[in-house]
């Protein structure tokens, strides 16, 4: 377990060596070193999160997302229309002064091989604590540290350490299995996550730690949880996703997608209230935009009315720039 907490800060560095070891240990990540550098002063904005908050151009197929396969050399690439990006332009912040520790992949603390030492295919992005890692290395938390956002939990196992996560080739696989569907009974049968482990209580044990090292090294930070952008009303059955942009496939049986999407963000406003922090509803903005609307404000599969690249069902800039925008609306509200 990874101690954030400590009473000296030039102690940090040396920790964040000894993390980078043991977490190498576990495949996550390659060796690094660490010198042990004076406290930095931070930069204004940091984001951390996953493809949601990356919003990389690139889907894997046309554009590699990732480099090499290999968590260490990662390109961790960022659209730049991405609301993080856009949030920086609404917040006057200079790119110097912005960290983006957005990646595809990136979960909470999923790793790549499960406690019983079951492989799982796929998993190999950075977590919340690898982000902060290098975050840190880059000098983005300190005193001049205005704002940290976190957009991380849908590409994580529920419950923590099963093999099981609603991460895209899941929720692909289970979407578009037209003879069983993806209704709350996958779950039983090993092909949906355990919906109840997703809670609040759960997750805030789960980013608990970081959260506790931003506090103290980044005191003047509010720090805010972004849910995700609405995927589906919260009472809908029906999943779908366009193919570029002449067909719409359509899952009646989509239950257990929208259970789990309505679960997540639930458990994020959850784990904020108990953490003490804030919390951003994407979902508001959002509303009435989602895969099956008549105004999708999500990619489709080479859709070339957005763009030929991009990761499914993730968002189009219409849907970062609602989302930026609320985030900053959430901002100037609390201060």
């Amino acid at each position: 377990m990874i101690n954030f907490r400590t009473r000296g800060r030039a102690v940090f560095p040396l920790r964040l060596a000894a993390a980078v070891v043991v977490l190498a240990a576990t495949g996550s990540i390659g060796t690094a070193a660490a010198d042990d550098p004076a406290p930095a002063a931070g930069k204004t904005l940091v984001v951390l999160g996953d493809s949601f908050a990356a919003n990389p151009a690139c889907d894997g197929v046309l554009v590699k997302c990732d480099g090499n396969n290999d968590a260490a050399s990662h390109e961790c690439l960022h659209r730049d229309t991405s609301w993080p990006v856009q949030l920086s332009a609404l917040m006057g912040v200079a790119p110097a002064d912005f960290e983006n520790a957005t990646c595809t992949n990136a979960s909470i603390d999923s790793g790549p091989v499960t406690s019983t030492g079951q492989k799982v295919p796929g998993r190999d992005g950075y977590t919340l604590s690898q982000l902060a890692i290098k975050a840190t290395k880059n000098g983005a938390f300190g005193p001049r540290t205005k704002v940290v956002a976190i957009q991380l939990g849908a590409n994580d196992e529920w419950p923590r350490d099963s093999a099981t996560a609603a991460d895209a080739p899941t929720q692909l696989a289970c979407a578009f299995n037209t003879t069983e569907g993806c209704d709350p009974d996958a779950v039983a049968q090993g092909r949906w996550l355990d919906l109840n482990a997703v809670t609040g209580p759960a997750y805030a044990d789960r980013i608990r730690k970081v959260v506790e090292y931003i506090k103290y090294y980044a005191p003047n930070a509010a720090i805010q949880l972004v849910g995700y952008p609405e995927l589906a009303p919260e009472s809908s059955a029906t999943w779908c996703l366009d193919i570029m942009g002449v067909y719409r496939y359509v899952q009646p049986r989509g239950g257990a997608i929208t259970a789990y999407w309505n679960r997540i963000n639930d458990a994020e406003r959850e784990a904020a209230q108990i953490l003490s922090i804030g919390f951003v509803d994407s979902r508001v903005p959002t509303a009435g935009h989602g895969l099956c609307s008549p105004d999708p404000w999500l990619l489709a599969v080479m859709d070339p009315r957005v763009s030929l690249v991009g990761l499914p069902f993730h968002p189009t800039p219409r849907n970062d720039t609602a989302v930026a925008a609320e985030v900053y609306s959430h901002l100037a509200s609390t201060r």
